[in-house]
């Protein structure tokens, strides 16, 4: 682990998504899952600034590495409401890649 991340380096990281191409979208995305916010509104912040917007992007890879981070931060939030806000967000999208290719389908449900 070479990238050692911290709210400073997150800030940095956020606004680069826009600039990045798709896969550098999910590596900066896998970077984050690996990522421990230290409290829950941290990982609200990082949710809302970066990788809810993500869910409607039109690759899936993108879009299932965003519900990777998300899945993760969920677990330090304190706000019941806004864990059930972001699953009902993540449902949609999750319903679109499972009427998909046969290849995306495999793996979407192989990382649910």
């Amino acid at each position: 682990n070479y990238l050692r991340l911290d709210e400073d380096v997150i800030s940095r990281l956020l606004p680069a998504l826009n600039e990045c191409s798709e896969w550098g979208q999910v590596f900066i995305f896998d970077a984050l899952a690996m990522y421990d916010p230290p409290n829950s509104k941290v990982a609200e912040a990082i949710l809302e600034r970066g990788v809810i917007v993500r869910l409607s992007h039109a690759n899936s890879a993108v879009v299932l590495s965003a519900i990777k981070v998300m899945m993760k931060f969920m677990e330090r939030l304190q706000s019941h409401e806004m864990v059930r806000a972001l699953c009902r967000k993540m449902t949609p999208p999750l319903v679109t890649m499972l009427s998909a290719e046969p290849e995306i389908q495999y793996v979407v449900m192989r990382n649910i």
